[in-house]
């Protein structure tokens, strides 16, 4: 089934179910999901296995506002 939507979408470069789950995860924090909802729907035991994708979205913002420079 993955492998049909990732053709569907013209999507040339190998896409593991991994990969798929990372992206999901990822977007849905973006999104403003809450980190309990995620990982309850990623069907994590451990609230810090979902952190990790957490981190990944905070480094985002932090590089994000980095990118002003501020004249002070």
């Amino acid at each position: 089934m993955l492998t049909k939507w990732v053709l569907d979408a013209g999507i040339s470069k190998k896409i593991t179910f991994h990969c798929f789950r990372h992206t999901f995860a990822t977007l849905q924090l973006s999104m403003g999901t809450d980190i309990y909802t995620v990982s309850k729907m990623l069907g994590h035991k451990d609230l810090n296995t979902t952190q990790i994708y957490a981190k990944i979205i905070d480094e985002t913002k932090r590089t994000a506002a980095n990118r002003i420079k501020l004249e002070m």
